[in-house]
């Protein structure tokens, strides 16, 4: 079936998304379907990073050395910026376009201040030569912003429309907050399903009827929602929750980011970890 991209109503008026000086154009074209979707603003970092300076045997920086590789940085996004302009002009969106050279250690601090003055963050797939500044950018997106990433799969997407949306639901601060930044997606969506994966009744968490309190809180929205309570069965959650995005034809995932401690998350995995090194269609995640 043929489906027309339509503008969602919504508050996703500013997008923000890192390119990296040698990364590719795929994820910044995709970035245009989406802000035109949206009709919203897209602000895109061309982001170098430089190598950390070089030191003799006898501790002294090669000072030369390093400022010619600065001014070759420097140049290099420059020029990226330039290209990424030339594709950005015709789109017919609106745009902004900023180089920066910077060390490693900058880039999660500058990511976060980028995705502070906006409404979402796109993260592009993980592609292996950039894979830890990808990460970096996700860091300070997602822990030092208070606002919603969107982590894209490979394969293509029709993001902001969305036909089945799946909440990961485990009453956390993390996901409640990711369902409330999801608000107007989730208004749009043909279909809104609740994953809740071995739920326990308690008094803080999710209530006596765990999905009752989160259906009732999107009804009141005009969201209907239908809940599932699914067994792990021995299975990790994400696999729990790709399975069921797959069973229930889902285009889309909301879910909380990290609801354990990121030291834990590094060192022995987790759905968050495990979701964004397995992505098949978009998760938008929030802290």
């Amino acid at each position: 079936m043929t489906h027309r991209m339509r503008r969602i109503s919504m508050s996703f008026k500013t997008v923000f998304m890192t390119v990296a000086v040698d990364q590719g154009d795929a994820a910044l074209k995709r970035a245009i379907g989406i802000c035109q979707g949206l009709d919203a603003h897209l602000v895109t970092l061309v982001l170098g990073v430089a190598s950390p300076p070089p030191v003799s045997p006898y501790g002294v920086v090669s000072n030369d050395l390093w400022a010619s590789e600065v001014d070759q940085g420097q140049a290099d996004a420059k020029a990226r910026a330039g290209q990424v302009e030339a594709i950005l002009a015709p789109s017919g969106i609106s745009y902004s376009v900023e180089p920066q050279f910077i060390d490693r250690g900058s880039v999660t601090s500058l990511a976060a201040r980028y995705a502070r003055y906006a409404d979402l963050t796109l993260i592009a797939p993980r592609a292996a030569q950039a894979e830890q500044a990808q990460d970096w950018v996700m860091n300070g997106a997602l822990f030092e912003s208070g606002r919603p990433i969107l982590l894209l799969p490979e394969a293509d997407v029709h993001f902001p429309r969305v036909d089945r949306a799946l909440i990961a639901w485990d009453a956390s601060v993390e996901a409640s907050k990711a369902v409330r930044d999801a608000i107007g997606l989730l208004k749009s969506a043909g279909a809104v399903e609740a994953i809740l994966i071995d739920p326990v009744p308690s008094f803080d968490g999710h209530g006596p009827e765990p999905g009752a309190d989160l259906s009732t809180y999107l009804g009141r929205h005009g969201i209907a929602t239908t809940v599932h309570r699914l067994p792990k069965e021995g299975q990790g959650v994400g696999d729990v929750l790709r399975r069921a995005a797959t069973d229930l034809d889902a285009d889309l995932i909301v879910m909380g980011g990290f609801g354990h401690s990121r030291l834990r998350e590094r060192f022995f995995g987790g759905t968050t970890t495990n979701m964004m090194r397995n992505l098949e269609i978009p998760v938008m995640m929030a802290h």
